[in-house]
């Protein structure tokens, strides 16, 4: 999982730095800073083989593929190669919902046709994928181990207030068009690592004080065109 995190911060920390120093030299009149900025689309190029690199799942895969695909066109486009106008091509939102839907008990590691699916395991891990509605959970386990959120198109909200975690519990939440709001304890420390794609992680929570509970919640997310807000 380093591995991952440290490739994704060369990336972000690489594009930074060429940005910041492609904007230094234009207000130095060096350069020209509009001859590269019609190809900013190669940074999702960059991104979508980056998580076809590190990820094996089918749904990790189709990110980095569908990454590459709008990264592609936005360039061609820019270009002169290949001219297209979103509002011809929106349709293709809905074709791609449809295919989600018809395969996704085989793309979700076998999720029921129907509605969400939430699966905890002596009421001490979550196990929840949503798909194109929302959810609303709450778990009091006085051994909160962590588990699994996937959101794609929807919304989660969990409620972890009445739990307690034995040490530490690793969460990890995916979202795709959608958002994630979580509900904690007030003495839960909190630990955030995240992949965020055009989307926000919103901490509202209140660190405890030193020398207080030692329960902590580690979470990873990784978030395309979502949301992630956190509450104590």
């Amino acid at each position: 999982m380093r591995s991952k995190d440290s490739k994704q911060q060369l990336l972000f920390g690489l594009v930074l730095t060429l940005l910041g120093l492609a904007f230094l030299l234009d207000n130095f009149h060096i350069f020209d800073v509009r001859r590269i900025l019609p190809f900013w689309p190669l940074v999702l190029i960059a991104l979508g083989t980056l998580k076809l690199s590190q990820d094996s799942d089918a749904r990790g895969r189709g990110i980095g593929f569908a990454l590459i695909a709008v990264g592609g066109l936005l360039t061609l486009r820019h270009l002169g190669v290949f001219n297209f106008r979103w509002r011809d091509f929106w349709p293709l939102i809905l074709i791609g919902a449809g295919v989600l839907v018809m395969f996704r008990g085989r793309l979700g590691g076998g999720a029921p046709a129907g509605g969400d699916t939430i699966e905890q395991h002596a009421e001490n891990r979550i196990q929840l994928s949503t798909f194109l509605s929302g959810n609303q959970s709450k778990i009091g386990s006085q051994s909160f181990t962590g588990g699994e959120i996937k959101v794609v198109m929807g919304e989660a909200q969990l409620d972890l207030r009445q739990a307690s975690i034995e040490g530490t519990a690793e969460l990890k939440i995916q979202v795709v068009m959608g958002s994630v709001k979580l509900f904690l304890p007030p003495d839960w420390r909190v630990s955030v690592t995240g992949k965020p794609l055009l989307s926000e992680i919103d901490d509202k929570t209140t660190p405890p004080q030193m020398g207080g509970s030692n329960q902590q919640l580690q979470i990873q997310a990784e978030l395309v065109l979502g949301g992630l807000e956190l509450r104590n």
